[in-house]
């Protein structure tokens, strides 16, 4: 039986009037690529950052390997809101890690539109991101005393880029980079952390069709290398179907559908929501 890794129960999250999330729960078991899919603005970024700490949820609570990483203040108006079977469920939580806390726990993440250290190199980028598993304090530093973990960073920085296939522009500006590089480069930095659980927003978008048919492998591979759980969003269903093994759909923020990629392929609600109207 697989291992649960991570875990939405009843997630609402509000703003103001607007409910981008609305009652969403989910299940990733270890060693799975899970993927999020819906329209424009169904609230699937929103999802990604209750995960990581951007967001405090309104109700509900997230849960990383069976410990809760997030949870609704216990107010009476988020009581109120909560719309799960049991009101009372998390009245007594209150739980938010921030999103380091939640990285040194193993879960690492890339961005829809892509934050790279734009004045950095691409050495550089991904040997900042080794620094979060640092032992070595101010003093070690000051003296140099550390200088077998940096030597060991630098050297597993080296094994990063090569394996992302960016070796050879390790000493070039990030943003120099062609785009679909970038994305490499920014994932490359997302496994310098030492992650369990890898969360890619939107992975393909910009890319062609042959660009995103690498990437597609590219992730298969680095599951596989790294013993990797993903958790995708994505519009390219060529690449959803191709690389998942299960599949959610929201809409307005309410789950629509869960199964594997032939059953959502062939689920009419998914269809007439999403799939019906994308040519990709």
């Amino acid at each position: 039986m697989s291992k649960n890794v991570l875990r939405l129960e009843n997630i609402t999250m509000q703003f103001g009037g607007v409910v981008a999330i609305n009652d969403l729960s989910m299940r990733i078991d270890e060693g799975e690529i899970v993927a999020l899919i819906g329209p424009n603005g169904a609230g699937k970024t929103t999802a990604f950052n209750c995960v990581t700490g951007v967001y405090e949820p309104t109700n509900g609570a997230v849960y990383f390997h069976d410990k809760i990483i997030a949870a609704a203040h216990p107010t009476g108006k988020m009581k109120r809101m909560y719309a799960g079977p049991d009101p009372d469920k998390f009245k007594n939580l209150h739980v938010q890690l921030t999103p380091d806390q939640i990285t040194k726990m193993g879960i690492a993440r890339t961005f829809q539109n892509i934050r790279l250290f734009k004045s950095q190199t691409a050495f550089e980028n991904v040997l900042i991101a080794t620094h979060l598993r640092r032992t070595s304090n101010v003093f070690s530093a000051m003296f140099r005393l550390n200088w077998k973990e940096e030597k060991r960073n630098r050297e597993r920085t080296m094994e990063l880029l090569r394996i992302v296939g960016l070796d050879d522009v390790a000493g070039e500006k990030a943003t120099s980079l062609p785009y679909g590089k970038q994305r490499r480069l920014e994932i490359a930095r997302a496994l310098a952390t030492e992650p369990s659980l890898l969360l890619l927003d939107e992975p393909a978008a910009g890319m062609n069709p042959q660009e995103t048919l690498e990437l597609g492998q590219f992730i298969q591979q680095i599951k596989k290398d790294f013993g990797l759980t993903v958790f995708v969003i994505e519009h390219h269903m060529d690449l959803v179907m191709g690389i998942s093994d299960r599949i959610y759909v929201i809409e307005f923020g309410k789950q629509i559908a869960e199964g594997t990629p032939e059953e959502i392929q062939n689920n009419q609600a998914v269809i007439d929501a999403y799939l019906g109207g994308n040519d990709e």
